[in-house]
């Protein structure tokens, strides 16, 4: 391994000299003199000026991951509260003003939709229509497999069967 005197005679003479390098990214050829080129912690005064730049950089980026990281378990909470909150609307929305279905018509499902509703079985004794209907608070949206039922009804591929024994 060479001395630190051997490598600063190294670099003193590609310095001093007329080297060439050419940029692997870029293919610009560049003097070595112009580079900067220093060994371990020999810095330049250009590359001490950069090297406390990234530093405090990274400084700042450590405040912020460790920030980030104390509002995990915040966000955490409340995405399993608002879950939960999904949770028992969907099985009490029945019972809400606002509720455009008669409560006595619905049918829970919860998976994976809500309910089933057999409109107008509790007043007329007779199904009208077969309505199904998923409950969704704030900004859900229906996943993959709720939508994949939605389409189905839409494409009417939807059929009643009897099973007997």
């Amino acid at each position: 391994m060479a001395s630190k005197k051997e490598i600063k005679e190294i670099i003193q003479s590609l310095n001093g000299n007329n080297f060439h390098a050419t940029c692997p990214n870029c293919y610009d050829e560049f003097k070595l003199k112009d580079a900067g080129l220093f060994h371990l912690g020999d810095f330049t005064p250009e590359a001490l000026d950069l090297y406390k730049a990234m530093q405090e950089g990274l400084k700042e980026r450590r405040a912020d991951l460790k920030e980030e990281k104390a509002k995990i378990p915040l966000r955490s909470e409340t995405g399993a509260k608002a879950v939960n909150i999904g949770f028992v609307l969907e099985r009490i929305a029945p019972t809400l003003d606002g509720f455009t279905f008669d409560q006595n018509d619905c049918r829970a499902m919860f998976d994976p939709i809500d309910y089933v509703i057999f409109e107008g079985l509790s007043s007329t004794g007779k199904v009208n229509k077969i309505i199904l209907v998923d409950i969704k608070t704030g900004g859900a949206r229906l996943n993959s497999k709720q939508r994949r039922v939605k389409e189905l009804v839409e494409d009417k591929k939807v059929e009643f069967r009897t099973y007997k024994r």
